[in-house]
C-alpha cells in the first residue's frame, strides 16, 4: 500500500518563499552546491509556476541549462532536490534509504510550493520522476498541466507483467549496487550523479508508477492536461505500458492527454541531461519548452 503524501497549498508568495528555505536547509555542506533545491523566481507571483523534477541518481543540476530557459519566458521556476541524491560522494549507499513515501512527500512539498510562486502550476518530471508527475496527474487538481517525459511505468521494454514480478523480486532480496554501465562504472557521465543505483531504491521509485498503472484503471486523472513525453528508442522503458496508462486516463476524461515520441533521437534514456551527447537538447528543449508555456 502506497501511503498518499499530505496536500497543504502555500496560500501566498511569502509563504512559498519561506517553504522554499526551509527545503534549502535541507542541503548541507554533503551536497553538491550545484545538486541544491533551486529557485529562479522574478521577485513576485507570477502567471505560471513550474516545478522541475530531476531523475534517479540525479540532482537539479540536470536542469542547469533548462530552467533559465522557462524562467527568462516569465515563469517562477522550482527545482527541488529529491531525497537522498546529490551527494558529493558519487559512490556513497545514502539512496538505500531511499522510499517511494519520501519521494512523494518532497515532490508534493514542491507542488504546494508552486501554488503559491504563480496562478497556474505545471510541473515536468524524467524517468522515475515522470512517474511522480503521472501520480500527481491522477490525484491532484491543483496543477494545470503534468508533463511525464519517459517515465519507467515498466522497466527495460519488459512487459508490466515481468516489471512487476522484477520490482518484486528487488524487493525481496538484499539491497545491492550496479553499475548503470559497467565498462564505464565511476567514469560514467554526468560526473557529479551516482554512477549506480541501489536495487531497493529502484523498486520504491517504481511502487509509484505500479500505484498510477492500477488508479488509471479505475478512475480519471484529476490533472486536467497530461502530456507524455518519450523516445521512441528509449532502452529503459517499455513505452507501450505508459501508452496504454494514456489510454486508460483518455477513456476516462477524453481530451486529457497528449503524447509525444521523438522518433529522430538517437537510442537513449535521459533525453535532458547537457552532458549527455545522446540527448539532443536542441530537438527536445524547443518542444518541452512550448508544452510548459503553452496555456491547455
Amino acid at each position: 500500500m502506497l501511503q498518499a503524501p499530505p496536500v497543504n497549498p502555500a496560500r501566498s508568495y511569502a509563504q512559498a518563499l519561506e517553504r522554499v528555505r526551509d527545503l534549502q536547509t535541507l542541503d548541507d555542506d554533503r551536497i553538491l552546491p550545484h545538486a541544491r533545491t533551486a529557485l529562479l523566481d522574478h521577485g513576485e507571483r507570477t502567471p505560471l509556476a513550474v516545478v522541475l523534477l530531476h531523475g534517479f541518481t540525479n540532482h537539479p543540476g540536470q536542469y542547469r541549462e533548462f530552467a533559465p530557459i522557462v524562467h527568462a519566458r516569465g515563469a517562477n521556476v522550482l527545482v527541488p532536490r529529491m531525497p537522498e541524491q546529490g551527494d558529493r560522494d558519487r559512490l556513497t549507499k545514502r539512496m538505500s534509504r531511499l522510499t517511494a513515501e519520501s519521494l512523494l512527500a518532497r515532490a508534493s512539498q514542491a507542488v504546494d510550493i508552486a501554488c503559491g510562486l504563480g496562478e497556474r502550476v505545471c510541473i515536468a518530471g524524467i524517468s522515475s520522476s515522470g512517474l511522480l508527475c503521472a501520480y500527481f496527474a491522477q490525484y491532484r487538481a491543483d496543477i494545470a498541466r503534468a508533463i511525464c517525459i519517459a517515465p519507467v511505468f515498466a522497466m527495460l521494454q519488459l512487459p508490466y507483467a515481468g516489471s512487476y514480478a522484477l520490482t518484486r523480486l528487488m524487493l525481496a532480496l538484499p539491497d545491492f549496487y550496479l553499475w548503470w554501465d559497467p565498462r564505464l562504472q565511476e567514469r560514467q557521465h554526468p560526473s557529479s550523479a551516482y554512477p549506480w543505483f541501489s536495487t531497493h531504491a529502484l523498486a520504491q521509485t517504481m511502487r509509484i508508477g505500479e500505484n498510477v498503472y492500477a488508479q488509471a484503471k479505475r478512475a480519471a486523472p484529476s490533472a486536467p492536461s497530461i502530456v507524455l513525453l518519450t523516445n521512441a528508442l528509449d532502452p529503459a522503458v517499455n513505452n507501450a505500458v505508459t501508452h496504454a496508462v494514456a489510454l486508460n486516463w483518455e477513456n476516462r476524461r477524453p481530451g486529457c492527454v497528449q503524447e509525444c515520441a521523438f522518433a529522430n533521437l538517437p537510442r537513449n534514456h535521459d533525453i535532458i541531461e547537457p552532458d549527455n551527447p545522446h540527448a539532443r537538447t536542441d530537438i527536445v528543449y524547443p518542444r518541452l519548452l512550448r508544452f510548459i508555456t503553452e496555456t491547455p
